[in-house]
């Protein structure tokens, strides 16, 4: 088939997310799904706040856990995903995914969860540890420690955090932060996993590969280190395949273009856009504009305007072959997911 090329025909903002609940969330950000089978999806979220909103609105935060997730089984989007439950513990309560580890401080550090996939009813987390800064504002209080991989079985989720040379830090934080977007390839065989950089005032973007049985095992990754393709196990050798994207993205692919669709966040600039590509690594097109927010700043804080991220797709709801497509992405103040659909031509 003739791949398409990504034009918009309308798009239209449907909301926020997740916001009637029954265990006091009152905000979250990252919002990755992962599908499970036909009928569920995993969505798992960054900080979240769990609390109550006094007489003005505020936020009063109660509890903070570093990770969240819910199981959705709301298929159609346009109506509002209502069909969710959050993953408690025993008491009700919101539980953390991902745990942190003994020696790793709750005061200093956090785990935040980005993509995964699911293979054989075992989920497959990826996530980022960072580190809390002493001084500063949100949100740029923290510095990047590093990425690791999770694990655990459907439907207990109970998750585990795998080491390598006794670390569960995977990935240091000078190199790519892999696990931004999760791509399976049926048909190769392959997983695709995505990581993140930053050099030079700018967010690049490198590629590994994996075969199905050997997610766990991270000598098997191997490095995307020339567009022809050829890859190594070298890592110090992964080369970029895109720009602009900072630490949170998707990869899908989409039947009714005809070639893989990624979605992202322009940097800060509030524009969620997408690029094309033959092949899960590339050559990506240069960025469409998908959907621009229109969010008032209401206390501005240390950057100008609106500050709006973690733009990403859900292809799980997609709806006419991937025609009609569903985004997200997350104003910090807001600091809810606000759920985007876009018609392509």
């Amino acid at each position: 088939m003739k791949k398409k090329d990504l034009l918009i025909d309308k798009a239209r903002d449907l909301g926020l997310l997740f916001t009637e609940n029954n265990v006091k969330m009152i905000g979250q950000d990252a919002a990755y799904s992962i599908q499970i089978n036909s009928r569920e999806a995993l969505w798992v979220f960054g900080d979240t706040f769990v609390g109550t909103f006094d007489e003005t609105g505020k936020r009063i935060i109660e509890q903070m856990p570093n990770n969240t997730g819910l199981i959705c089984q709301s298929k159609d989007a346009a109506s509002g995903l209502t069909d969710f439950a959050y993953l408690t513990n025993a008491s009700g309560e919101l539980r953390q995914l991902i745990p942190l580890l003994p020696d790793e401080n709750p005061e200093v550090y956090r785990i935040w969860a980005m993509h995964g996939c699911c293979i054989n009813n075992k989920v497959y987390l990826f996530y980022i540890r960072v580190r809390i800064l002493p001084e500063g504002q949100w949100p740029y209080k923290f510095d990047v420690a590093g990425s690791g991989l999770a694990v655990a079985n459907y439907p207990e989720l109970i998750f585990r955090r795998l080491e390598e040379n006794n670390s569960a830090i995977l990935w240091q934080k000078d190199e790519p932060l892999f696990g931004v977007a999760v791509l399976p390839v049926k048909q190769d065989g392959l997983v695709y996993v995505y990581g993140s950089y930053y050099k030079d005032w700018n967010h690049y973007c490198a590629l590994a590969r994996v075969p199905f049985d050997s997610l766990e095992y991270i000598s098997y990754y191997e490095y995307l280190i020339s567009p022809k393709p050829e890859w190594s196990v070298d890592r110090t050798k992964a080369i970029s395949i895109m720009e602009g994207m900072p630490t949170e993205m998707s990869v899908s692919y989409n039947a009714y273009l005809g070639c893989y669709l990624a979605i992202h966040s322009l940097e800060t600039t509030g524009k969620i856009v997408g690029r094309t590509a033959p092949h899960p690594w590339g050559p990506w097109s240069d960025p469409v504009v998908l959907w621009t927010p229109k969010v008032s700043l209401r206390n501005p804080l240390v950057y100008n305007g609106p500050l709006i991220y973690a733009g990403k797709e859900h292809p799980e709801l997609a709806k006419e072959n991937g025609r009609i497509i569903y985004l997200t992405c997350v104003e910090f103040e807001e600091y809810y997911p606000r759920l985007i659909e876009v018609t392509l031509k």
